[in-house]
């Protein structure tokens, strides 16, 4: 029979069972329930240091930007899935979808309202992943569209249009413009005139 020596029978220190994975489906799933996303309860609910979030995620606002790139490319997926139709129509019928569908998602909304200027610096960072998959979601939109006139610098005006037009409203507790941005936005999107 073999023995068990002391240091055999300890437990691996929690930070070796936790995963980045998993901390992030706990930050998700705070998010989700509507809670105020905090480093220091979400390290105390996993166990393990917030110097380990800060390693896996960098700061707070990084950590909100990665769980916010993730569902707006799932909200992007499902949009693009459910809306019938080619072309313009569709494309513009997509966006309006996605950002009609974000910004009445209530702990999004919430986000925006109780923390302006946090969730502002989150969702319009130039270099940020909300930008990212904005970028990603409205250029993958124009491609599938078969509007090839509408490249990166044209998504890229667009992007920052929408943006703009739908969380700044809501930050300041009015609807978001979704209407206008759409409008902007085909205006932005006709085809080169031939000649």
């Amino acid at each position: 029979m073999a023995t068990t020596r002391p240091q055999d029978a300890r437990p691996a220190p929690a930070e070796d069972r936790v995963t980045r994975e998993a901390a992030l489906a706990a930050a998700r799933a705070r998010f989700t329930a509507g809670d105020r996303l905090d480093m220091r309860s979400l390290a105390e609910q996993l166990g393990v240091g917030r110097t380990t979030l800060y390693r896996w995620f960098g700061d707070r606002e990084a950590l909100l930007g990665e769980i916010l790139a993730g569902m707006s490319r799932r909200t992007f997926q499902q949009a693009t899935a459910t809306t019938p139709g080619v072309g313009a129509e569709r494309a513009f019928t997509v966006l309006r979808d996605f950002m009609q569908t974000t910004a009445d998602y209530p702990p999004l909304r919430a986000f925006a309202q109780r923390e302006p200027g946090p969730a502002l610096r989150v969702l319009m960072a130039d270099d940020g992943a909300v930008t990212g998959a904005l970028r990603e979601g409205f250029g993958a939109v124009f491609a599938d569209s078969r509007m090839p006139w509408v490249g990166p610098q044209l998504v890229e005006v667009m992007v920052q249009l929408a943006t703009a037009l739908q969380w700044a409203p809501i930050v300041i507790g009015e609807d978001a413009s979704i209407d206008r941005a759409i409008t902007l936005m085909k205006g932005l999107a006709h085809p080169p005139q031939a000649g």
